[in-house]
């Protein structure tokens, strides 16, 4: 073997170990995704069917452009290596500090639209919900989130005119 054809082994090797990363990085993703959201068995199934699926596409394209489609033992063997590598040293954190990021963001989230939204006390029809009650309570409803979307708008272009 001349030495080009051994630096391109070469880094076809690094390659295939930086996508090992890759893949694990994006399986992370996904179970912070799950750790955030409820999942049942179902679509958890659903999701790591896909996740292999769409991998296994992925690697078949990364063989096919890189090593003209020929299955090398070590390029699957660097994939599992670098998978082994980015799940002993990075997998936990990145999946607990991106679980407490998301849940920080989606709780600010949840917490504004909230505020928007609180309940209007209303008084309830004694004989239902009729559509005479329906329609006072959606009035209700549309207008304190119109005063509380003008109160932020206020805030905002106030906050815009300081800059």
């Amino acid at each position: 073997m001349s030495s080009v054809q051994i630096l391109h082994q070469v880094q076809l090797f690094g390659q295939a170990v930086l996508f090992g990363c890759c893949m694990l990085l994006v399986y992370d993703l996904i179970r912070i995704f799950r750790r955030v959201a409820a999942h049942g068995v179902v679509w958890i199934a659903v999701e790591d069917m896909f996740f292999w699926v769409l991998s296994a596409f992925v690697l078949f394209q990364f063989l096919y452009q890189e090593d003209d489609g020929k299955v090398r033992g070590f390029v699957i063997l660097a994939m599992f290596l670098g998978m082994l590598l980015y799940g002993r040293l990075f997998s936990r954190g990145v999946v607990k500090g991106g679980t407490f990021l998301l849940q920080r963001l989606c709780g600010g989230a949840r917490h504004f639209f909230r505020g928007i939204m609180k309940p209007v006390k209303i008084m309830v029809c004694p004989v239902g919900k009729c559509a005479q009650c329906l329609r006072r309570i959606c009035k209700k409803r549309n207008r304190y989130v119109k005063k509380r979307l003008k109160k932020l708008w206020k805030a905002v272009k106030m906050g815009l005119y300081k800059l």
